[in-house]
């Protein structure tokens, strides 16, 4: 790695694979396309080689933020728990399971609630080295 903090774009697993080493990165934040509901030109995500690559590059201590939602059309897909599963079984703790409130929504259900939320999967590769309580998140009003 010759710099850091700049942007890359690249099939994120094969950039891994090639280019960073293994306990590389402290903290990773993603949030990954939702079961295919918009078009990325043919690209096809697979979530368990990016999870295997991001607990190769994640460093003992180190954190994955995995921010994520399930298909909606007529009912849930529960993909976002099977991650989460799936995150387990490739060696990642679930350190804490979050609830993102989005501000705004672009739709509205007739059906069933609107969905106001994503989830957040707090993941840790052993113990997290860090912790740093945000009470805005706790109490936002």
């Amino acid at each position: 790695m010759k710099s850091l903090n700049r942007f890359i774009t690249a099939d994120s697993v094969k950039y891994m694979r090639r280019y960073i080493p293994k306990d590389f990165i402290d903290l990773t934040v993603t949030s990954p396309p939702y079961d295919n509901l918009r078009n990325y030109n043919g690209y096809e995500f697979d979530a368990t080689s990016m999870g295997k690559e991001l607990f190769r590059v994640t460093k003992m201590g180190g954190v994955l933020v995995w921010v994520v939602g399930d298909r909606i059309n007529g009912g849930r897909s529960m993909s976002s728990f099977r991650q989460g599963l799936m995150f387990q079984e490739v060696g990642f703790n679930v350190h804490d399971v979050m609830i993102y409130q989005k501000k705004n929504t672009p739709f509205m259900r007739s059906n069933a609630y609107t969905n106001y939320y994503e989830f957040m999967f707090v993941l840790s590769k052993g113990k997290p080295k860090t912790f740093n309580l945000l009470c805005g998140i706790l109490h936002p009003e």
